[in-house]
């Protein structure tokens, strides 16, 4: 039996639910498909870049504590005069008042100077290599190897500057152990790159896999459902996204409703944004 739709006007369409969620345009490398564990060719192959500590950073602290030390040795020496002084001209009830300034100032400053060493100790011995298959990170002699399937989420922090710039890339892996590179490495941006089109290829066929089985998807503060978009208690439908836009460290979602909801989050509480917004633009149909 057909229903006729009520007199004086349509039935409302219903919200479009996307099938599924395709796959990716780029897919993954061979390489990136292996044990989690390093390959024996990984340990052996040439690194692709090398991201090694700053070189201005290390010159500056190296300098901050040749001053530091310096005067420390100097105010060690000037107190051994003071004390001399007092003693010959006024007597021992003199010489506190001379010497303790000195002896105050002497190992703050060498506190100081040794601080700013042992930081250029740790800088220098901690260098990261883009391999084919993964990253390799140097602590001294200690080497971490984390693999490009290992990856579940990349964060990264804008540094208060214009342009593109990072101030830190946070790693976390599948086991629950996280990594924290800041701007004390040269050139951040290339290794924040490399570890993007690196991981980001697995991330994406296993956020779509998943999602083609019914599962909401996981992203910080968003959610993506098979109905659409959820931030709280926010929520855009696919047939209503309008835009998405990263800008001024905020996702921002917009709705084709006049009095939609509108979404916005910071950017930092989004991992894989850049998953992110693609698979949002490919289920909102967003150019």
């Amino acid at each position: 039996m057909t229903t006729k739709p009520p007199a004086g006007g349509r039935q409302p369409a219903p919200a479009r639910r996307p099938a599924a969620l395709p796959a990716a345009e780029r897919t993954s490398p061979r390489s990136a498909v292996k044990a989690v564990t390093a390959p024996l060719h990984s340990r052996v192959s040439p690194a692709r870049a090398i991201y090694q500590a700053r070189r201005g950073t290390v010159n500056a602290l190296l300098a901050a504590a040749i001053v530091t030390l310096g005067s420390a040795l100097a105010a060690l020496g000037f107190s051994l005069w003071a004390w001399y002084f007092a003693m010959s001209t006024y007597g021992p009830a003199a010489v506190r008042r001379w010497t303790t300034p000195w002896l105050i100032a002497a190992p703050l400053l060498g506190i100081i100077g040794l601080a700013c060493l042992v930081r250029v100790w740790r800088l220098v011995r901690r260098w990261v290599e883009v391999l084919p298959d993964g990253l390799r990170v140097h602590r001294g002699r200690r080497e971490d190897w984390i693999a490009w399937p290992a990856i579940r989420e990349i964060r990264t922090s804008s540094a208060r500057q214009p342009g593109p710039t990072f101030a830190a890339l946070e790693i976390r892996l599948i086991g629950g152990r996280r990594l924290r590179l800041t701007r004390s490495l040269a050139d951040l941006e290339s290794l924040v790159q490399h570890v993007k089109q690196g991981a980001y290829p697995l991330l994406q066929e296993a956020y779509r896999a998943k999602f083609n089985r019914g599962e909401e998807l996981d992203f910080g503060q968003l959610r993506l459902t098979p109905e659409g978009v959820q931030a709280g208690r926010k929520t855009i439908q696919w047939g209503h996204v309008q835009a998405v836009e990263v800008q001024a460290g905020q996702l921002t979602l917009s709705s084709h409703e006049p009095a939609g909801p509108r979404i916005r989050v910071a950017a930092v509480r989004v991992p894989n944004i850049d998953v992110c917004v693609q698979i949002i633009r490919l289920l909102g149909q967003v150019p």
